[in-house]
């Protein structure tokens, strides 16, 4: 080995020791690797008004000498009850590099809820509704499955208004893809390939070798995309279609022509098959009798994976058919009406809760911490939600949360908390459960709304579910 190859190997030993041993300023600079990596996307990447953020009324913790707002020390057993404990040592929690957006304060939020008593253990500012991000997705999610058993399934079918063509009809499938997946990689979901194969069979076997192709996503009444995005959010959701394969991302990005890309990518393998089609695919009314289909993972299945995804276009999709199932129109009012109506009918709908889509992408969404925490608290008591526990991150494991919880204080939660991210610029949130160090099982929330430092944001979460871990209450 050369000399300049050992100082190449030295000078990069000494970096790494430098960020690990960093803490807390270590977790901030793994943001940027992270993202160049492109493990830490959980959002959209927007800006947004300083009017977005209102003083909070939860004051800063103090300063210590040396200028930080470490973390309180932890009173002596019996010294304080619970909640003054808990509400201590996360309002001591390290707030150095939550700036505001443009100086303006920056707002914190979070309730903690015995699991088994329903006993709030902690609180601060919890009622009070801030932007909650993809943790809309856990309000989702509830809804779904409190209106679903779980095993139902989204048909995309065939079927032949006479016999010289078929129309491709939309079910609503939202992994839906257009070849057959890796079967050693869960989940598996069906594939148009297999709808192909299916049809020509069918066509084939009456001695049709050549049909005219229509498709029909007319399921889903609306445009598919919701007032409140910008044009900027298209890298992060699909405009929604009853109809497409590989969740819209068949040119490179996301189609705004998503049934019709499905139609032409269908023809294509109908032809692989020996059928040809003629003309290119027309949007029709379907009719006619079925002639081939293919049906869509279990919905609790469709649930799980848009949570450990943290997938928008999964998301918006079971709200729509979530709608559909509760005699609301596929639009996202419809939506929002039939995720308001369930949550109402569990008492977890919160007075001040206001949405306007299923997936939290939308600056105009509106939830309390409090309300957050007892949407968690019902997963681990209603027999019918629990399923949506499956597809909650690990913290410091697995999804969205897999690259988190790597500080002192954050630490106790690893492997430990399961919980649902939510991340928009200038928006942190964390919401599911966690267990104590005595073994008491508490569903929490915590939110951050308008920090400049996005990553410290999440750290500041992830410490507030490490702190309650690490209580022995």
């Amino acid at each position: 080995m050369t000399r300049s190859s050992v100082a190449r190997q030295v000078a990069v030993w000494v970096l790494v020791g430098a960020i690990l041993a960093a803490g807390f300023a270590g977790a901030v600079l793994r943001e940027p690797l992270a993202l160049a990596a492109g493990l830490a996307r959980d959002g959209a990447p927007t800006s947004a008004p300083p009017s977005l953020f209102a003083a909070s009324p939860t004051p800063a913790p103090p300063l210590g000498d040396d200028g930080l707002a470490a973390l309180a020390p932890a009173p002596a057993p019996g010294a304080l009850p619970v909640r003054d404990t808990l509400d201590a040592r996360i309002a001591g929690l390290d707030t150095s590099l939550l700036e505001g957006v443009d100086g303006a304060p920056v707002r914190f939020a979070w309730e903690a809820v015995d699991v088994d008593t329903g006993e709030v253990v902690a609180a601060g500012d919890g009622g009070t509704p801030l932007i909650p991000a993809s943790n809309t997705k856990t309000l989702t999610a509830v809804a779904a499955m409190n209106v679903f058993s779980g095993q139902e399934r989204f048909a995309t079918t065939i079927v032949q208004p006479d016999d010289g063509s078929i129309v491709l009809v939309g079910g609503g499938d939202p992994m839906l893809v257009s070849e057959p997946a890796d079967p050693e990689f869960y989940p598996v979901p069906t594939s148009t390939r297999e709808l192909a194969a299916a049809t020509a069979d069918a066509l084939l076997e009456a001695g049709v070798t050549s049909v005219e192709l229509g498709y029909d996503a007319s399921l889903f009444a609306d445009d598919g995309w919701n007032d409140s995005w910008p044009d900027r959010y298209r890298d992060q959701v699909t405009q929604l279609s009853a109809l497409w394969v590989d969740e819209g991302r068949t040119g490179g990005g996301r189609s705004r022509t998503p049934a019709l890309d499905a139609a032409t990518i269908f023809a294509g393998q109908l032809a692989d098959e020996g059928v040809t089609v003629t003309g290119d695919p027309a949007e029709v009314r379907a009719s006619g009798p079925e002639i081939a289909r293919v049906e869509s993972l279990p919905v609790h299945v469709l649930v799980e994976t848009a949570l450990t995804r943290s997938n928008n276009s999964f998301t918006e999709t079971i709200g729509f058919q979530t709608a559909l199932a509760t005699g609301h129109p596929a639009t996202f009012e419809g939506s929002v009406a039939a995720i308001e109506e369930q949550l109402t009918g569990l008492g977890l709908w919160g007075a001040d809760t206001s949405i306007t889509d299923a997936s939290g992408l939308s600056r105009d969404n509106r939830i309390t911490a409090a309300t957050l925490a007892g949407v968690a608290r019902a997963m681990q008591t209603d027999p019918r939600l629990s399923v949506i526990l499956d597809g909650l991150p690990t913290a410091g494991v697995t999804g969205t949360l897999a690259l988190r919880f790597n500080d002192d204080v954050s630490s106790p939660a690893r492997g430990v908390a399961q919980a649902k991210t939510g991340t928009l610029s200038f928006v942190a949130t964390l919401s599911g459960t966690t267990r104590t160090d005595d073994g008491r099982q508490i569903a929490f929330a915590a939110m951050v709304n308008g920090a400049v430092n996005g990553w410290a944001a999440k750290v500041w979460t992830d410490q507030v579910a490490g702190v309650i871990s690490d209580c022995g209450c």
